[in-house]
């Protein structure tokens, strides 16, 4: 890494820094922005373990409201209706906080779905992913005897096959604190499966779309029916944009990707070194938050309650809230719009889901205030205020995409031209200067030939090398007669 690239790094650090400040302080301009307060508590404990993490420490908090409450609120649009459930894919250098999030957001859920269950009825758990097979994610079958008696009084005993619940089945959390080891970023039939198994589950609830469904060998119509929400952590894959560009599943969620300068890794080092030997209380917080939690799940679950138990009705979107989408969404779009080619064609395909995952957050924000809001009537109605403290949230989260994209995007066009022989092609090229025409173009066989000398490979190789430079407008060529002379453009030539 160059001394630029340190620098540009450290500068996206340091703006990244002053964003989430930007949330926190109390001053009028900005009071519309914040989150909620709970949402602030929240985020503020967690960087206390994970430090410097505020963007996914606040989507964490998201990812657990949603899914507790899905049951009782929906976000309409138009004929469709979407459930409250987020789900987080956050991706970051090794070694800078994302089990620590985990180990402080993991007791937290246990200790919510615990209460709930208890007190609700409900049935939330934790799904720790270990085995990916197909068995163990959806389920498979097994055969039971069933004793049937006829009019006569004849018993006839009889296999019948049952369903045996996979893991995915249910409600609560899919936590994968590895993720890589998902069968998501490894090509094979089996892991094809998993991408198609998330794929399905993050659909909307209203309607049959999760639903996960598998015809066994022997004929079974299995299905599992998986309402959970994703947490999942990993650190950046080699293959990433392939991940993105082929199977759809990053554009389902929120991700969260970001490399850390070798900065902030050095600050995270010391301020972990300044911890030892000191005794933390780690039971209070976690208590604090999962009752704030179970809090808000009162209140709106009185609320729901109060109105028919119909999820339809539990929501009111004030006239400023779809003003509020489009003008928001189109922040997204602007952003992205200078990028290269090769960036915006990636990164517009996350805006319309990152549009959902805006109005879902905002609706959260609403119920996650509630509790506070002294007038009952005033609770529960999702405003522009909500939508702003949603799409800073979001918009970290495509700001982040979009830079990364843009360094994976041009380092793999490096690597590739690379492997191709761009190198020597350059040298090659210019032994030829001296005999070039005006325009600086050699004559192309010529330098093919040179090539072809220079490495030992085959004239097919080398002709297939330069078409797939040329592809990327490295040569530019021109006929003379019968014969084709080029040149290497240069960065500020190209168009």
């Amino acid at each position: 890494m160059n001394e630029k690239e340190i620098a540009r790094e450290a500068r996206e650090a340091h703006v990244e820094r002053e964003y989430w400040e930007s949330l926190s302080k109390e001053v009028p301009k900005t009071r519309q922005r914040k989150l909620p307060s709970i949402v602030e508590q929240y985020v503020n404990s967690s960087v206390e373990v994970s430090y410097y993490n505020e963007i996914p420490a606040a989507l964490s908090f998201f990812v657990l409201l949603g899914q507790i409450c899905k049951d009782m609120a929906v976000i309409p649009h138009g004929r469709r209706m979407d459930d409250t459930r987020v789900q987080l894919i956050w991706m970051q250098t090794s070694g800078t906080g994302k089990s620590e999030m985990y180990n402080f957001y993991g007791p937290v859920a246990e200790y919510v779905f615990a209460v709930l269950n208890a007190n609700h009825g409900t049935n939330f758990d934790i799904m720790d992913v270990e085995d990916t097979t197909d068995a163990a994610l959806i389920g498979t079958s097994k055969d039971e005897r069933e004793t049937l008696t006829d009019d006569e009084g004849n018993t006839t005993v009889i296999d019948v096959p049952v369903q045996v619940y996979g893991a995915l089945e249910g409600s609560g959390l899919v936590a994968y604190d590895e993720f890589e080891y998902s069968g998501v970023f490894k090509p094979s039939q089996h892991k094809e499966s998993v991408v198609m198994y998330m794929n399905k589950f993050m659909n909307s609830l209203h309607g049959k779309n999760h639903l996960i469904k598998k015809k066994l060998a022997n004929g079974f119509p299995l299905v599992c029916d998986c309402q959970r929400s994703i947490f999942a952590t990993t650190y950046i894959p080699t293959n990433m944009t392939r991940i993105i560009a082929e199977t759809g599943l990053m554009q389902r969620t929120v991700l969260y990707i970001r490399e850390i300068p070798i900065e902030m890794q050095n600050e995270l080092r010391r301020k972990v070194a300044q911890s030892y030997g000191t005794i933390v209380d780690r039971e209070r917080p976690i208590a604090q938050f999962g009752d704030a939690f179970v809090k808000i799940y009162e209140t709106l679950k009185a609320h729901y309650e109060a109105n028919d138990s119909d999820p339809t009705k539990t929501m009111q979107f004030a006239p400023n809230f779809r003003d509020s989408i489009i003008a928001e969404t189109k922040k997204f779009e602007d952003y992205v719009q200078s990028s290269r080619p090769a960036v915006l064609a990636l990164a517009n395909n996350f805006i319309t889901r990152m549009q959902g995952s805006m109005a879902k957050i905002a609706v959260l924000c609403a119920i996650a205030e509630a509790p506070t809001v002294r007038t009952k009537a005033k609770r529960f109605i999702v405003t522009d205020k909500h939508v702003q403290q949603s799409s800073r949230l979001i918009r970290a989260c495509y700001k982040s995409l979009v830079s990364w994209l843009d360094s994976s995007l041009r380092h793999e066009r490096v690597n590739a031209q690379d492997k191709l022989g761009i190198k020597v092609f350059k040298t090659e090229y210019d032994n030829l200067k001296t005999v070039a025409d005006n325009e600086g173009r050699v004559n192309k066989q010529q330098l093919l030939e040179n090539v072809r000398k220079a490495t030992g490979k085959g004239q097919a190789t080398i002709y297939r090398n330069y078409k797939e430079l040329a592809k990327s407008g490295i040569f530019n060529e021109a006929k003379k007669g019968r014969s084709v002379y080029t040149k290497i453009v240069k960065k500020e030539e190209k168009t």
